[in-house]
């Protein structure tokens, strides 16, 4: 996201200052406690995004993500978030986005498109599915396979923030995810 927010313009937003904080119990902290914490930011910012990987929520299995995504905001509303926040989450996870910007994975890589379809073939064929049904339903396992066992790669948060510095803005935006953060955003901060 930090990555992202730098490109102001393509994201036809105007400039804005950021906070990015991270729950300690990660994404199913979000679910639990999220908008709890998000009330004790209330003097400090003017809007609070809360966004999270439905997958490892501990509500993926129980409930619709728009189910969760509605009662987190009434959560927020009452804490007198009302219209000054927004609950996106991505479904399934965020490496999901990485899949919308291959171009970016490649640069980073420093692999070609052949390589990477080869990667992606070769994983499809293991877990007898096609490569779209994998880059929608387990992102992050493809990502994982692609940098830990074929590229040798430890996976960090710097690759995240390196792929995001590459990814284009347009490609992107057909990830539903990405899009209702971005309609958020241009509905908060207008150019």
């Amino acid at each position: 996201m930090r990555s992202i927010l730098r490109k102001h313009q393509a994201l036809g937003i105007r400039q804005i200052a950021v906070d990015i904080e991270r729950h300690p119990l990660r994404d199913s902290g979000m679910v639990q406690s999220g908008a709890q914490l998000t009330r004790m930011k209330k003097g400090y910012y003017h809007k609070a995004l809360l966004m999270w990987d439905h997958h490892g929520s501990g509500r993926d299995h129980k409930q619709a993500p728009a189910a969760v995504q509605d009662e987190i905001q009434r959560d927020l509303d009452a804490y007198t978030w009302k219209d000054k926040s927004a609950v996106i989450i991505l479904v399934p996870e965020l490496e999901q986005w990485i899949w919308y910007c291959e171009s970016a994975l490649l640069n980073h890589c420093g692999i070609t498109n052949e390589q990477l379809q080869g990667f992606v073939d070769a994983y499809a064929r293991k877990m007898s599915k096609s490569p779209d049904e994998l880059k929608a339903e387990q992102p992050k396992e493809l990502f994982e396979y692609v940098l830990r066992d074929r590229l040798k790669r430890t996976i960090s948060p710097r690759d995240f923030e390196e792929i995001g510095s590459r990814a284009g803005i347009q490609g992107l935006m057909a990830c539903d995810s990405f899009q209702a953060i971005v309609d958020r955003l241009r509905a908060w901060f207008p150019l």
